[in-house]
């Protein structure tokens, strides 16, 4: 094999057509190792749901040509749960199935495992050791130190085993790329050497035109929250300010998840008037941030991985314009503080109402331009970020081919 010839072998929870963080970041990442004549074969879940026995057995294992030009092979999911529980277990079932078909590949160059569903860690483990290829593991989350944070296991035993695990595979990766500086460091003070950080970001192949915003009525402003209603959130705090500033917000949640329920029987019970809507994409996902005038980030403060954890959401909006309020801490607090793009406040419901009584008085605040896609463009391209990866497997690539055997 030439230093040229790389193959690629991606394991991943989610990818296309599924919309969700880890694909849009693969999808463009492919796309840039695709241009380099790279062999990409992504081994991914696919949600089959309510089909006979016979339909389920034609779906195990499907092979397709993704919009790059990559193989990505697919098998049978069940659909995403509501619970916690349910979907711990359904990523073990994921997990499960995706070592039949990561292993009936030909061999790569490398194997990457891409990270939140940490089976996939596992999978890649394995998988790796059973080819004798390198390992890269993508930790887009704060893991194992989440697994303590979130208390996902009720024994104390348990939680101390899969931290025991999971630092253990960390340390025998050829690679663990992380996507923020902080928990890089964190792994570095635990021993792992071998890591590097490739931040998150979002796609600048097809920019649209920043949206014309109609004029507003200074009355009110209209606060959105777009996203997962899970437990990372804490969104409790703003449904609690939203009825502070009832006659000074509008507060409209858009999104699905595990405390969806939770979140609206709050509502009702605080007399909050929140107003909630399902997922949206498309045109409908348009119309939700030219309705907003101020658009909400929020991380829980009490996980203390979560300083941390930059989500997603925060370059979508800074692409977008929107000003941004930020109920989080940490790098992901510094990045909206650096890119201009909005303000920074604490969990306390009170504090939360009084910055945005003081945005419903000085509305000049909430123009926050063209910032925010600027800073994107300079330190948060998919696309550019994508390079990066090329550099590091062409790099590991070169370094086991000197150690093979002529």
């Amino acid at each position: 094999m030439s230093v040229g010839a790389v193959r690629v072998l991606l394991l991943t929870h989610s990818y296309s057509p599924e919309v969700s963080p880890p694909q849009r970041r693969w999808d463009s990442f492919v796309h840039v190792m695709r241009q380099e004549g790279w062999e990409i074969c992504v081994v991914t879940p696919r949600s089959v749901a309510k089909v006979s026995a016979s339909e389920r057995a034609r779906h195990f294992s499907v092979e397709e040509i993704g919009q790059h030009g990559e193989l990505i092979r697919t098998y049978p999911s069940i659909k995403k749960p509501r619970r916690i529980s349910g979907k711990v277990i359904k990523n073990i079932l994921d997990g499960a199935l995706m070592l039949p078909q990561a292993l009936f590949q030909e061999r790569p160059t490398v194997v990457v495992a891409t990270v939140p569903a940490l089976p996939t860690m596992f999978v890649g483990f394995i998988v790796s050791k059973l080819l004798r290829r390198p390992l890269i593991i993508e930790m887009r989350d704060a893991w194992p130190d989440l697994i303590s944070d979130s208390r996902i296991f009720k024994w104390r035993w348990l939680t101390e085993a899969a931290h025991k695990v999971v630092r253990m595979i960390q340390r025998h990766a050829t690679l663990v790329v992380t996507v923020t500086d902080g928990f890089a460091a964190v792994l570095a003070e635990d021993g792992i050497r071998k890591v590097r950080t490739i931040h998150n970001g979002i796609s600048t192949r097809s920019f649209e035109p920043l949206p014309t915003i109609p004029p507003k009525s200074a009355e009110r402003i209209n606060v959105l929250y777009l996203g997962n209603l899970g437990e990372s959130q804490g969104l409790e705090s703003i449904i609690r300010a939203s009825a502070l500033t009832i006659d000074k917000v509008r507060l409209r949640i858009v999104g699905s998840g595990t405390a969806r329920a939770r979140l609206v029987r709050y509502a009702s019970e605080i007399g909050a008037t929140v107003e909630f809507q399902d997922p949206a994409r498309g045109d409908a996902l348009r119309a939700h941030y030219l309705w907003a005038d101020t658009c909400v980030v929020s991380l829980r403060d009490d996980w203390k991985s979560f300083n941390h954890t930059i989500p997603s959401k925060i370059y979508e909006l800074l692409s977008l314009g929107k000003h941004i309020t930020g109920v989080v801490q940490g790098e992901a607090a510094h990045i909206i503080t650096s890119a201009g793009a909005g303000d920074i406040v604490g969990h306390d419901p009170e504090d939360i109402a009084a910055l945005w009584g003081e945005l419903a008085s000085q509305r000049n605040r909430l123009e926050v331009g063209s910032s925010g896609r600027e800073w994107v463009f300079e330190n948060a391209s998919l696309e550019n970020l994508g390079k990066q990866y090329v550099e590091i497997i062409t790099c590991i690539n070169e370094q086991g081919q000197k150690h093979e055997p002529r």
